[in-house]
């Protein structure tokens, strides 16, 4: 890959430096720095973990690999300013090498739309995906992004009359920041153009640095038709974008009874770290297979109400999270609900049993059109 890939590899290293700091140089005349947006976790020597901060708009969470020159990182956010933000805190925290691959785990808005930002200030990175993954941005990110900013106009609507309403200042302050923040995206995001990955797999793409390997690898479809996952032997850490995170399962563009088998191929990689789409690091393989339980029970309880008839608001009713075992077992819905307070921009007034119902909830909404599509 390197001699492929590379062949202007220091010239290239130069060139992207001068850019971004051209490019940090004007942000910092023209504005004062803006806080960080993640919190970055060291995994092991080498693989870093960018934990995106709660934010109104999700962004997702990052994954590095530095390599012994360069970096790839797994993928881009919500929106181009989200890369800026993160490429200087590596710079400030991690390195100043450059960044060479770009991964995007799959096509979710959250995770890629961030990639126009690295053609700025990478302009020789290359950005790779799965076939699938580039098939679906190909098709879907201009409709996708057309409904995320009808979506946001949506929400700063009502987070500004919540704001009016708001009584208290933890509240005032919490609607404040979501208008600011709907309002940045919206300003942001109208403008924007698509990037597609350069570079798609069909199943396997190894990356042979003398720092170690990194193994993109393609199980078959899950949380959408074309997840990847980046692994690393040596470091024993693998980035599973959202195929196994610290949230909830999101399930509209999902295959329910697909998903679970995608996970336990995944296990076969021997790893000790688990570096999700969102919510912090994992260091065993113990919620993967409690996320393959939920998912199972879920799908099997939802799909056998919906032959029997029952519309989706009878099934919210049937369906609790306290009647559902892979919830207790292992303690995945303590879990759940300690990784949405935490990670998640949710108001400070919800409640534990809340968090939890909600979530629930959604993923039932999200079931039944999940099973709609993959029938």
């Amino acid at each position: 890959m390197r001699t492929t890939l590379g062949a202007c590899w220091t010239g290239a290293s130069l060139l992207e430096q001068s850019i971004f700091r051209a490019t940090q140089a004007r942000a910092q005349a023209s504005s004062p720095p803006q806080p960080a947006l993640f919190e970055i976790e060291k995994v092991a020597d080498g693989v870093y973990a960018a934990i995106a901060k709660p934010v109104a708009l999700t962004n997702s969470n990052a994954a590095i690999f530095e390599n012994t020159d360069d970096l790839l990182i797994v993928d881009t956010h919500s929106k181009p300013s989200a890369v800026i933000a993160l490429v200087s805190q590596i710079r400030r925290e991690i390195t100043l090498k450059p960044v060479r691959y770009i991964v995007n785990s799959h096509f979710h808005w959250d995770h890629t739309q961030g990639n126009h930002g690295y053609k700025r200030i990478a302009p020789s990175a290359d950005i790779v995906a799965s076939e699938p993954t580039r098939q679906l941005l190909s098709k879907l990110s201009e409709t996708r992004l057309k409904a995320s900013l009808a979506e946001a106009q949506k929400s700063l609507e009502n987070y500004q009359q919540q704001l009016a309403a708001a009584k208290t200042a933890e509240d005032k302050a919490y609607f404040g920041e979501a208008v600011r923040e709907t309002n940045d995206y919206l300003a942001e995001m109208r403008a924007f153009t698509p990037e597609l990955p350069n570079i798609t797999f069909d199943s396997d793409l190894i990356l042979h640095d003398r720092a170690h390997d990194l193994h993109l690898a393609f199980r078959g479809r899950g949380h959408t038709a074309g997840d990847v996952v980046v692994f690393c032997p040596q470091k024993k850490a693998v980035a599973t974008g959202d195929l196994l995170h610290g949230f909830a399962p999101f399930l509209t563009d999902a295959y329910p009874y697909d998903w679970p088998r995608t996970l336990l191929h995944i296990a076969e990689f021997r790893f000790d770290h688990v570096m999700g789409g969102h919510g912090g690091v994992q260091h065993s393989k113990d919620r993967l297979y409690q996320k393959c339980a939920f998912i199972e029970e879920l799908t099997d309880r939802v799909a056998g109400l919906l032959r029997n008839g029952q519309t989706v608001d009878q099934i919210k009713g049937e369906i609790r999270p306290d009647q559902l075992k892979s919830l207790a077992n292992g303690g995945y819905g303590a879990f759940l609900v300690e990784s949405l307070k935490r990670y998640r921009f949710l108001s400070p007034a919800q409640k534990a049993a809340d968090v939890l119902a909600a979530a629930v909830e959604g993923c039932i909404d999200q079931m039944a059109v999940a099973l709609q599509n993959s029938n």
